[in-house]
């Protein structure tokens, strides 16, 4: 394997980011749509929409391609981007959206009692679904150098 002197990555890295990604958000995008707007009506009341728990289980199959492709960023590209000063803060920024999304989305899976549960998932869903206006941001960035 060539050694790679720049920080940018390889084609199916990137595209291995930008379609987990974007198949996240598109999965939590509607998921909130549904949950929120489409309800539909049951026996006793409103009740949720029987799409809601497959687009969760379609939003937790696809971090699995998304973590890794965040872990592949610490190898090369984290380090070799470090000695680019205008893109270190975007990119800290970046990474620190993303440890809060994957802190919440496990706090939500896992831990989020009924107190806690209604804040950690508007800090997700807020987060989650400006995410993809940072990541536009370090990219074009980037072709501005």
């Amino acid at each position: 394997m060539p050694r790679r002197l720049s920080a940018k990555l390889p084609r199916w890295h990137l595209n291995l980011l930008t379609y987990a990604g974007g198949l996240l958000w598109l999965s939590g995008a509607v998921w909130l749509l549904l949950h929120y707007y489409f309800q539909t009506n049951g026996e006793f009341g409103p009740t949720s929409n029987p799409l809601e728990p497959w687009l969760l289980r379609l939003h937790g199959l696809v971090l699995i391609p998304a973590l890794l492709g965040i872990g592949g960023l610490f190898v090369a590209h984290i380090p070799k981007g470090w000695t680019h000063p205008r893109q270190r803060t975007i990119g800290l920024i970046l990474g620190g959206v993303l440890i809060v999304l994957i802190a919440s989305g496990y706090l939500l899976y896992y831990v989020g009692g009924e107190d806690a549960r209604p804040l950690i998932s508007v800090i997700h869903w807020v987060i989650g679904l400006c995410l993809p206006l940072v990541y536009l941001l370090h990219r074009r960035r980037k072709k501005a150098r």
